[in-house]
């Protein structure tokens, strides 16, 4: 990664530069004030550059929010939600089953920009450790969608009628998740 500041109207702006295989230039930031930018090889820095500087108004409003934030609320201990999760996959599990879905492994770490992954050719759901942040309607919806991934591995429209059929308020949650920073 290469380090950049930038200046737009007087405010500087550091960012992180990956170079990667992408079609366009990526702004992100991190709940700890960290600006990611990712581009392709191909594209100039004098070019991301400006497109930082475009975005600045946006970079400058999140970094804000970010600084303003009160503090998180945590509903769980790691020990609680690894416990609450594991009882809920298996509650939620007949249902699974009943479709010829085998049991998961279970696995739990510290993820930076997921609550959950599923690798079904495998047979493993991965939880965020992060999810001790999210109450626990929130919770059980991850758990729901990571199974459900079992059914439709992508994110198609299947999939959401797949999800819609065992957590019909998915989109409220995801949303209510989408407001966590952690």
């Amino acid at each position: 990664m290469l380090k950049s500041v930038i200046t737009s109207d007087g405010r500087k702006i550091v960012y992180d530069l990956q170079i990667k295989k992408v079609k366009n230039v990526n702004v992100r930031i991190k709940p700890d004030g960290m600006v990611y930018v990712s581009a392709n090889k191909r594209v100039p820095i004098k070019f991301i550059d400006d497109f930082v500087v475009s975005k600045a108004d946006f970079v400058f409003e999140v970094l804000e929010k970010f600084s303003s934030e009160v503090e998180l609320k945590q509903y769980f201990t790691e020990s609680q939600l690894k416990d609450f999760i594991l009882q809920f996959c298996k509650i939620i599990y007949p249902y699974y089953e009943a479709l010829g879905i085998k049991y998961p492994v279970i696995k739990f770490r510290k993820m930076t920009s997921r609550w959950g992954s599923c690798n079904s050719s495998k047979g493993i759901i991965t939880f965020n450790t992060q999810l001790m942040y999210a109450p626990t309607e929130c919770v059980e919806y991850v758990v729901w969608h990571e199974f459900t991934h079992f059914l439709q591995p992508n994110h198609s429209k299947y999939f959401y009628m797949e999800l819609e059929k065992v957590c019909p308020d998915w989109k409220l949650l995801r949303k209510e998740l989408k407001g966590i920073s952690v």
